[in-house]
């Protein structure tokens, strides 16, 4: 299989139509036609239902679409990263922020722009859990991140440890406690982040409740898309919302004066913030980068752990 294969293929699930595919690309339509089953004979399967009228993606195919795209991503970020090293330097530094993340590293940005200047930061708002695949495939170079970590492809160091908090409505019987038990909350409904977005955030405040022995929340309200959306569905009054510092500080923020927050006072309700990056990683700019963290963070009196 050729990345041109991919690149034809896609084109063709895009448009469903071969003459258009084949102008878009700039090739004739018979070649087009041909590498498309070249594609479906070295797969052995059939990617498109073809008729008289029109073309469709047969199920086969909308599955291998969906890889297709991920692969030509990968592709191109490989040959940024190739271009990158035959040119000796990196202009452009691309970094991955988890949710609430911004404003414990933007002293971080500061500081390496003072030591080096001449190389760009581009910052990406990336859950954590779907940072390990973006660096993994290059499409960041460094992230700011909760567990997990691959540390099988990733190096990773230990930033700070984040205090888990509890937002709920100004309204809540417990809204005007600064320190809450998780007893306290036992029976109250929970809105967070769905799993897939951060895993080890998840788990970590759901291990809370087995680790006491309580069976967990009464319900549980999953929120897909950003900050916003649990402050949203906490000022509504769907639940309460337990997390990371960081993002709670910033939900509350996001709605006004309409929530109120409290400490969740149990001794392992926090969760790690590190810095990742590739294993394989040779780039004299990431490395200039992590050494403007780790300077940082030390005149923050943060300790910072290498367990990679």
């Amino acid at each position: 299989m050729e990345l041109r294969h991919i690149r034809y293929f896609i084109a063709v699930a895009d448009l469903l139509n071969f003459t258009k595919a084949a102008q878009q690309l700039h090739i004739a339509q018979p070649p087009l036609s041909r590498q498309i089953r070249q594609l479906e004979d070295e797969l052995g399967v059939e990617l498109f239902a073809r008729n008289k009228r029109r073309i469709q993606l047969t199920r086969a195919g909308r599955i291998f679409l969906e890889e297709a795209r991920k692969l030509a991503v990968q592709a191109e970020h490989a040959r940024e990263a190739a271009q990158r090293a035959q040119q000796g330097a990196m202009k452009l530094l691309r970094i991955g922020i988890g949710a609430g993340l911004a404003r414990a590293i933007g002293n971080v940005v500061v500081e390496h722009h003072r030591h080096s200047p001449d190389i760009d930061i581009e910052c990406k708002d990336i859950f954590s859990s779907p940072q390990n695949e973006a660096l993994r495939t290059g499409e960041i170079d460094v992230g700011f991140l909760r567990p997990p970590v691959d540390q099988v492809n990733l190096n990773c160091e230990l930033l700070f440890e984040e205090q888990f908090v509890v937002i709920m409505p100004k309204s809540h019987r417990l809204a005007k406690r600064g320190f809450l038990k998780l007893a306290d909350i036992a029976d109250e409904p929970l809105v967070i982040f769905d799993r897939k977005r951060s895993i080890g955030l998840y788990d970590k405040v759901l291990g809370l409740y087995s680790s006491r022995g309580l069976t967990g929340p009464v319900a549980i309200t999953h929120v897909e898309a950003h900050e916003e959306a649990g402050a949203i569905t906490v000022a509504s009054g769907k639940g309460l919302f337990i997390g990371a510092a960081a993002i709670v500080k910033l939900n509350r923020s996001l709605a006004g004066t309409e929530l109120a927050l409290a400490e969740l006072d149990e001794p392992d309700a926090k969760i790690e913030v590190y810095i990742a990056w590739r294993k394989d990683e040779t780039c004299p700019a990431v490395f200039a980068f992590l050494d403007s963290v780790r300077r940082v963070f030390r005149a923050a009196e943060h300790p910072h752990k290498h367990i990679a």
